[in-house]
């Protein structure tokens, strides 16, 4: 993989999870990276770690509920480290529950977090790389299920559904100015948030159905996140790369 010395690479759900492995895996190779998230102790605990490391990182207050938080943050980390050249739109949201319990606010709730929010920064990296005529990047953490339909998880599915195709119109528009859109699509990956769920019996249930009976880890994403944002991927555009170990043909 390339070094990314002199890059500027923004991770958002960066507290935790594939967030954080993301942006260890990106200031390895020597970009500078914002870590972005709500948690903020915990991204200042993980700017600690990093920096002792030799990372150049910097952490970022950021609610992706929030319309107004995405202008403000790209001012902020364009103030403190320089314009970013990557973009890793990786925070999410799930609210499971049955289709016909959703609330308008679980819509608007999982709908800003998972669409609206990648979408405006998204645009405003654009315009900022447009207007200066350098190249960029994004990687846009989709999911499986933007292809497949799990139960109980409708919104979710929706979002990611509309994330992968947002996806390829950006790739399409953008294209022309050097700029690369691109989309991971994961299976179930194991973090803290889930890590409970599959020890119990519901849990071991659904690994039984797994072709290798078994969840991916961050790890397991790390190669394909470089591989998009590597000038070697060049000819990769509008790309939505399923990463899920053959899960998703289980569903």
């Amino acid at each position: 993989m390339a070094d990314h010395h002199g890059q500027i690479a923004v991770v958002t759900g960066a507290s935790g999870g594939l967030g954080a492995r993301f942006a260890r895996a990106l200031g390895e190779r020597g970009a500078a990276v914002a870590l972005v998230a709500r948690r903020v102790d915990r991204l200042e605990r993980l700017a600690t770690e990093l920096q002792a490391a030799g990372i150049t990182c910097a952490a970022f207050a950021y609610d992706a509920a929030d319309v107004a938080e995405s202008d403000r943050l790209i001012a902020a980390v364009t103030d403190r480290l320089g314009m970013p050249t990557i973009l890793v739109n990786n925070a999410g949201v799930s609210l499971p529950n049955r289709a016909q319990d959703h609330t308008s606010d679980d819509f608007e709730q999982t709908m800003a977090v998972n669409l609206r929010a990648p979408w405006r920064l998204s645009q405003l990296c654009a315009k900022a790389w447009i207007a200066a005529k350098t190249k960029g990047a994004i990687v846009n953490i989709a999911s499986m299920l933007a292809t497949r339909v799990g139960p109980g998880v409708s919104l979710y599915c929706m979002s990611k559904a509309a994330l992968q195709h947002m996806t390829a119109c950006h790739a399409v528009e953008w294209g022309r100015y050097g700029i690369r859109v691109n989309a991971i699509c994961p299976g179930y990956i194991r973090t803290e948030i889930n890590d409970s769920f599959w020890e119990t019996d519901r849990g071991r249930a659904e690994l039984a159905r797994l072709p290798r009976r078994r969840v991916g880890t961050p790890g397991d994403l790390e190669s394909t996140l470089l591989y998009l944002i590597d000038p070697a991927s060049g000819f990769v555009n509008g790309a939505a790369i399923t990463v899920d170990d053959a899960q998703s043909w289980t569903l």
